[in-house]
């Protein structure tokens, strides 16, 4: 039996790997932007509301069927009428902000007519309950520059696509600072609007990932070396994102006839070891698809663990996961997570669990 502690885990590791940047160019219309950042805003200013506009790219009218939020907190409103061939509408959201000081993050589902797929909107912001002042906001500091964390996580990006994702970063000095980086991985690009942030003030940090000549599948690291006044950084700025496979173009028949895996068991509980042993299980891995289903990679949550890859399995076929953990050093209960990337459009990305509880 999991513990709550171990539950709430679960859920945030499978909240955070959905909330990731859409692929919307199967899309009949298009938004001025996909996601709006309130910032920091204060408990006591009440109701936040944005306004996202869109252009009808068809040759046919759309209408917007409905609009469904994440979170009752998010109330959405939306052009209700045909909206003709290069005409514009609005879908708009008020963010009730009475639920306490938090990070929030909530997204609205957009469902369009002429579309294969819905359009994901988010808001996003930071609640606080009393004013705080900018090195409060932004307390990881590269040299001058604060961000609020670090490393940046940018959730799941199609393989062959380009992610494009913006947060807020501060001039945590008395002094204007010039913003540059040197060093990207292959694949980011970096840029900060204003490139000079004036003393204690905020700018926009944009985001550019770019998969095409990428070869790496799952969670995937981007680094870069930011420079500020010229002078070179000592501390590396970390993003991560999920890379998985681009399905956005797949007819239906494609995804009726392609490979489906089946878990004979999604999760296993050592029970209760001493510090040291060794835990070895194995999952087994079944296609009850119509291709052969393609293992791209198995990512792990720590170090310590080692998986095999059975890599592809025709369709009928099972496969094996042999898992073994090193519990060396590690204490307390334990949750070990699997996080398997195929080539399935119905399970793209799914998750296997080893728990229980390491004693000294």
């Amino acid at each position: 039996m999991l513990s709550k502690k171990i539950i709430l885990y679960i859920v945030a590791v499978f909240f955070s790997m959905s909330l990731s940047g859409q692929d919307n160019r199967n899309s009949s219309i298009e938004f001025n932007k996909q996601v709006h950042d309130f910032g920091d805003i204060m408990l006591s200013s009440g109701k936040q509301s944005y306004t996202f506009t869109f252009k009808n790219i068809t040759q046919q009218p759309v209408v917007i069927q409905t609009v469904i939020s994440s979170c009752g907190c998010t109330t959405p409103e939306w052009t209700r009428s045909p909206v003709k061939p290069g005409g514009s509408g609005k879908v708009g959201v008020t963010f009730l902000n009475d639920q306490g000081p938090y990070p929030f993050d909530k997204s609205l589902t957009v469902y369009v007519t002429g579309s294969s797929k819905p359009v994901i909107l988010r808001i996003k912001g930071v609640v606080h309950e009393k004013k705080k002042n900018i090195r409060q906001l932004f307390p990881v500091l590269f040299g001058q520059l604060g961000l609020r964390k670090s490393p940046v996580d940018l959730g799941q990006v199609m393989k062959g696509s380009v992610d494009r994702e913006t947060i807020d970063v501060a001039n945590t000095s008395g002094t204007p600072i010039k913003v540059t980086f040197v060093n990207l991985t292959k694949g980011l690009s970096l840029s900060v609007n204003p490139s000079t942030i004036q003393p204690g003030s905020k700018a926009v940090l944009s985001i550019n990932i770019d998969t095409k000549a990428d070869a790496n599948w799952g969670l995937t690291s981007y680094q870069a070396t930011p420079v500020i006044n010229g002078k070179t950084v000592s501390k590396k700025l970390l993003f991560r994102a999920i890379i998985i496979e681009d399905f956005s173009n797949f007819s239906k028949e494609e995804i009726n006839n392609s490979p489906l895996p089946m878990a004979s068991k999604s999760s296993f509980n050592f029970g209760t070891i001493s510090s040291g042993n060794k835990i070895e299980t194995t999952f087994e891995i079944k296609n009850i698809g119509r291709k052969d289903l393609v293992i791209h990679k198995i990512d792990v949550s720590e170090k310590g663990m080692n998986a095999d890859n059975p890599s592809k399995i025709a369709p009928g076929s099972s496969g094996k996961i042999a898992v073994s953990i090193n519990t060396g050093g590690k204490f307390g209960e334990k949750i070990y997570i699997l996080t398997i990337i195929t080539n399935s459009p119905s399970r793209p990305i799914f998750n296997l669990l080893v728990t229980g509880e390491i004693t000294k």
